[in-house]
């Protein structure tokens, strides 16, 4: 057992972006489209995915220490503080539960694949640390390895399957390939909240006719919509937001301009590589398995580079703090987690088909759910990672996270708290 939790943590060590060009050199030479250029479909995609975390290091280190500045500027004070996912993380991974969830997530995807239930093939290694911190959480609760064990097991078959459902969504609004889905649980999970919040706009006479689109914007706007303007725009605003002098705003400004020109680039490099891979997956399936479909499941990282995402990330976290304080109920200070919002909004965007104003009102729904859900599973939270023995922060009565604040995370331990008491 110990040799086999050392493996993965080994691979979780290199990165996603050592790890997944390694994963698609031995898929694409498994279904044959040759080692050759299997290999340089594993390098492009090594390439692209390291240019999206470089620019994502630039937009959310940026992003962060400006949202750091205004929780200081306004004086926010909750108890619980927002610890990033990255404590999730390194609570996945330092559980026990680990090695096994791996193999089990593994076997049971194929399986389900293979029984016609699932069509995503998820091969983000990497995010699997999701359904296990779920997992440690209900371990926490039940005090019971098996219980844990299953429930990781149940929160990847729904991710998923819900992938699989809205694959289409995905490609049609955010540009992915065709065969590409995005199992990834934290974001993907708050999906069917943005789809109803669309749904109720839908049926709203007036609202149902306004659209303020990225294509939009561009078109009434001229070169002041493109999307070099809007990140500048916003950084700009932002910067003031956070009591910047001229300089940090300035400096602002540039770098999330830069974001929303670069991050759409590198991700084209990333696609060049997914593409053969994602074709070569298809063709062969369907002659092996009757014409059955099957899709790649990536990182949410490969959608975020839409300008509409991009933007809306930036838009929701003045909105996210300023809930943070009004909504009753709510006890979690947004803080390290506010630099991925672009990722929490994702869905907000494919489901309302790019229409920001919509993805404002859906996103923020989403937030105050985040918030909300966010505040239920605190106390869990913090002990299961304190049973871990990881380091947690100082002055705080306790920890938690947006991504932990996840619908899937809290309605499995709602269940659980019924029938384990």
């Amino acid at each position: 057992m110990d040799l086999l939790k050392n493996v993965f943590q080994y691979i979780s060590d290199l990165g996603a972006a050592v790890t997944m060009p390694i994963i698609i050199t031995v898929l694409g030479t498994l279904v044959g489209i040759g080692f050759r250029r299997s290999l340089r479909s594993g390098m492009m995609y090594g390439v692209g995915f390291t240019g999206i975390l470089v620019i994502l290091d630039l937009f959310l280190g940026s992003l962060g220490k400006a949202a750091s500045a205004m929780v200081e500027r306004f004086g926010f004070h909750l108890d619980v503080i927002d610890a990033g996912w990255t404590l999730g993380a390194a609570m996945a991974f330092s559980s026990p539960l680990m090695p096994v969830a791996f193999v089990a997530i593994i076997g049971i995807n194929l399986l389900l694949i293979m029984a016609g239930f699932l069509k995503t093939l998820d091969v983000d290694l990497w995010n699997y640390w999701l359904f296990i911190t779920g997992g440690v959480m209900i371990q926490q609760l039940t005090g019971s390895f098996l219980l844990g064990l299953v429930s990781v097991i149940v929160f990847a078959i729904i991710v998923i399957k819900l992938s699989d459902i809205w694959a289409k969504g995905a490609w049609d609004v955010v540009g992915l390939p065709q065969g590409v889905t995005l199992p990834h649980l934290d974001t993907i999970s708050m999906a069917p909240v943005y789809f109803a919040v669309n749904a109720v706009l839908d049926r709203i006479p007036g609202v149902r006719d306004w659209n303020v689109s990225h294509e939009s914007i561009q078109r009434r706007f001229g070169v002041f919509g493109e999307p070099v303007f809007i990140g500048g725009i916003l950084g700009a605003i932002f910067g003031v937001l956070a009591g910047y002098d001229a300089k940090g705003v300035l400096d602002l400004t540039v770098k999330l301009a830069a974001s929303m020109v670069l991050l759409p680039r590198v991700i084209g490099i990333l696609m060049e590589g997914l593409v053969p891979i994602a074709d070569g997956v298809r063709d062969t399936v369907m002659k092996r398995l009757s014409g059955r479909q099957v899709y790649i499941g990536l990182d949410a990282a490969v959608g975020v580079g839409h300008p509409s995402v991009m933007a809306l990330g930036i838009v929701i976290v003045p909105i996210i703090m300023f809930l943070s304080v009004i909504l009753p109920g709510n006890h979690v200070l947004p803080f390290a987690d506010l630099s991925s919002m672009p990722f929490y909004m994702l869905w907000a965007v494919i489901a309302c088909r790019g229409n920001l104003f919509r993805g404002i009102v859906a996103g923020t729904v989403g937030s105050a759910i985040y918030l909300w859900l966010g505040t239920f599973v605190a106390k869990l939270y913090t002990g299961a990672a304190l049973a871990l023995k990881l380091e947690v922060q100082q002055g705080a009565s306790a920890i938690s996270s947006i991504s932990a604040g996840n619908p899937l995370y809290s309605l499995l331990i709602a269940i659980a708290k019924i029938f384990c008491g």
